[in-house]
C-alpha cells in the first residue's frame, strides 16, 4: 500500500462518524450519490467552523453527508440547500435535523442549481460548496463568486475529476475544463487558492475582503 494510501486510511479512521451521519451515508450509497469520506467530511467541518460561517449554500446533494459535518463545523448557521432531486433534499433536511440543527435554519430549495442560482442574492453567503455536476463547474463558480461575502470560502468538490485532472493523457471537455479553472484561480490576484488531494480533489477558494 502506497503512503498516500496508507494516509487516506489513517485519516478517514480517525474521523468519527455519528449515528445520523452513518445513516445518511448508508441511504447515499444506495442512491448512488458521490462519496463523501470521513476524512474529507471533518476538513468540510473545519473550514467551516474556522471561517465562522453563519450563511453557508449547498449547490448539489449528498443525501446529508456533506450537510451533518458542515452542522459540526457550524451549528448555528443558516443551511440552504439548493437541488434537482426533491428526495435527495428531504434527506438531507431529515440529517440535519437529526443532527441537532434548527429547522428555522434549514432551507430546502428544489429545482435545477443553475436556474436558482440567478435568483439568490449577492455577496450574502459567507460559504458555498459546490458538489454537483462537475461539468457545470464554471458555470456553479461564477454564480459562488457573485453570492459569496467579500472574505468568504467557496470549495469545489471533485475538483481533480478523481485522477483525471493530473494525468495528461486525459483531454475529455470536463477534465480540461476543470484544468483551466484551477490554473485561472491560482493566477487570480483576489483570491487565494488551494487545492486537496482528497476526495476527488478539493479546490478551495477564498475571495479577499474589502
Amino acid at each position: 500500500m502506497s503512503e498516500l494510501e496508507l494516509n487516506r486510511r489513517f485519516v478517514n479512521e480517525q474521523a468519527h462518524e455519528t449515528r445520523e451521519q452513518q445513516i445518511a451515508r448508508h441511504y447515499a450509497l444506495e442512491a448512488g450519490l458521490p462519496e463523501i469520506a470521513p476524512g474529507l467530511g471533518a476538513h468540510l467541518a473545519f473550514i467551516a467552523a474556522a471561517t465562522n460561517a453563519q450563511q453557508i449554500v449547498e449547490i448539489g446533494s449528498s443525501g446529508g453527508v456533506s450537510s451533518a459535518w458542515l452542522h459540526r463545523g457550524a451549528p448555528e448557521s443558516t443551511m440552504t440547500c439548493l437541488e434537482a432531486e426533491s428526495e435527495y433534499l428531504a434527506d438531507a433536511r431529515q440529517t440535519l435535523i437529526a443532527a441537532g440543527h434548527a429547522p428555522a435554519r434549514i432551507r430546502c430549495i428544489s429545482g435545477d442549481p443553475i436556474e436558482v442560482l440567478p435568483r439568490m442574492s449577492d455577496a450574502s453567503y459567507d460559504l458555498v460548496l459546490i458538489q454537483d455536476d462537475p461539468a457545470l463547474a464554471a458555470a456553479y463558480l461564477r454564480h459562488a463568486l457573485r453570492i459569496i461575502r467579500p472574505g468568504g470560502t467557496i470549495l469545489l468538490l471533485h475538483a481533480l475529476n478523481h485522477g483525471r485532472v493530473a494525468d495528461p493523457a486525459r483531454r475529455d471537455a470536463v477534465t480540461n475544463s476543470l484544468r483551466a479553472i484551477i490554473r485561472e484561480f491560482y493566477r487570480q490576484p483576489d483570491t487565494a487558492c488551494a487545492v486537496l488531494p482528497i476526495g476527488g480533489g478539493l479546490l478551495q477558494i477564498s475571495t479577499m475582503p474589502r
